[in-house]
């Protein structure tokens, strides 16, 4: 049901990052709305079933979200999809892999943002009206093995830069955040949740827009490589 707290919705909630974002929201006293391709119960919060490979499908989740809880005031768009390819021949990557992997990866995100920006103009002046996209260091230089992954970032990184600038006089923030190790390499595998949250919860309390590539570091916050 919804009530004047403010929303966050949660594309592609997983256990790590996802769930760690929600729980932070939760505890600032948003009501949480979290994203999967399979329907299933959550402690976190109220679950929408979503298939983000298809972006034609985030117009009816919008609604779905709007009309359960009220319009997101944060959206944090936390999907991936990768194949890894043969690092000595990059582009064998097959068009197929590619096509499909896009639309997780920029294509929704695009549909994504356009129904977050429609969602950010019903909301006062006073709510938070933040996209965060959950990106990596692929979009400043490539890892051989992953270039679908790679094109995916660097075009949804432009696409953020866009919005950032674009969207700042009516207040709408758009940032692409990027944990890195103290001394500025990807983390692969070693993300952490709790720095996750900790951070996103800073950008949706920042009263401006600040670097749309924020990147940062465990226990450090925004750090710029």
């Amino acid at each position: 049901m919804s009530t004047n707290a403010p929303v966050i919705l949660i594309l592609g909630a997983g256990a790590n990052i996802g769930a760690h974002v929600a729980r932070a929201f939760a505890a600032k006293g948003y009501q949480v709305a979290l994203t999967s391709r399979t329907k299933k119960p959550s402690e976190d919060g109220l679950h929408f079933q979503s298939d983000l490979s298809d972006p034609s499908s985030m117009t009816s989740l919008f609604q779905q979200v709007t009309k359960a809880l009220g319009p997101p005031s944060v959206v944090v768009y936390n999907a991936s999809a990768m194949t890894p390819n043969d690092k000595d021949d990059p582009l064998s990557l097959s068009v197929s892999d590619l096509t499909r992997e896009l639309a997780v990866n920029t294509t929704s995100v695009l549909a994504a943002a356009h129904e977050t920006t429609l969602a950010f103009a019903e909301l006062p002046a006073s709510a938070s009206k933040t996209f965060i996209y959950t990106g990596n260091k692929l979009n400043t230089g490539p890892i051989l093995p992953l270039l679908s992954l790679g094109i995916g970032k660097s075009a949804t990184a432009h696409m953020i830069s866009s919005a950032s600038q674009a969207y700042k006089e009516k207040g709408y923030k758009f940032y692409y955040a990027d944990e890195r190790t103290s001394d500025g390499a990807p983390m692969y595998k070693d993300l952490s949740g709790s720095a996750h949250a900790d951070f996103y919860i800073g950008l949706a309390e920042s009263k401006t827009q600040g670097p749309w590539q924020a990147t940062f570091v465990k226990g450090s916050g925004y750090t710029e490589f």
